[in-house]
């Protein structure tokens, strides 16, 4: 496959995700290896109480592309988010979760259209998540659309390819879960062209998620209402 793109960094949001890191990184570096591409993979470690970072340390040793960004408190999934964007150095910016729902080898279905477009976004067809997250995110995607207007088909599908300079000219206030939607929302309006592309979601294997945690829940609500006051 030809890449349409000369640079690309990649990051993983990880917390307590020492059972699928390894494999995400390793799997990154053998799609865009090939495609000759100048990259970086930025693993940014959200104080996590697992062995990620020891195992962030022996990848850093072995693969001299890999980085690592260790925050010494939580800060949520929207501050690793504005992290991750920090650290990032190339023109293009990936990232994806690294509990392993999604397979970073998909990569190469956004890649195509990045001639044509500056934000390249997921989405998925079937979502493989317990029954309450489902409901939730239906309920979520729904306010948004009522609030926010025209979005994404699923706006929490964090499989997203980014140019650089488009980022850059945004700024996210989210530091919750919110964040995603508040990053795409102010994109959208700045005129940014975005394209939907199918990927495949998995069932989580390991771990469990921190989207129902009541403090989760409450951060993004409050960030919500504080975007929506603002606009």
């Amino acid at each position: 496959m030809h890449s349409m793109i000369k640079e690309i960094s990649v990051f993983l949001p990880a917390y307590n995700d020492e059972k699928t890191i390894e494999k995400l990184v390793l799997d990154a570096i053998s799609v865009l290896g090939p495609l000759g591409l100048d990259y970086e993979i930025i693993i940014i470690d959200d104080c996590s109480r697992d062995d990620i970072g020891k195992i962030a340390q022996r990848l850093l040793e072995s693969q001299k592309r890999v980085k690592l960004v260790q925050h010494k408190k939580n800060k949520d999934y929207g501050g690793v988010l504005k992290s991750g964007f920090a650290h990032a150095a190339k023109e293009w910016i990936f990232y994806t979760d690294g509990d392993g729902q999604y397979d970073i080898k998909e990569i190469t279905r956004l890649l195509p259209y990045t001639e044509e477009y500056d934000f390249i976004n997921g989405y998925i067809f079937k979502r493989q998540d317990s029954f309450y997250r489902l409901i939730a995110s239906k309920i979520y995607q729904l306010c948004l659309g009522i609030f926010f207007g025209r979005t994404l088909t699923y706006t929490n599908c964090d499989f997203r390819l980014i140019k650089k300079e488009v980022i850059d000219r945004i700024k996210i206030n989210s530091n919750s879960g919110f964040a995603p939607a508040e990053m795409v929302v102010r994109l959208m309006r700045n005129g940014v062209k975005v394209k939907e592309v199918l990927v495949s979601h998995f069932p989580r294997q390991y771990g469990h998620s921190q989207f129902l945690d009541f403090k989760k829940i409450w951060n993004l609500l409050s960030d919500f209402l504080r975007f929506l006051i603002r606009k």
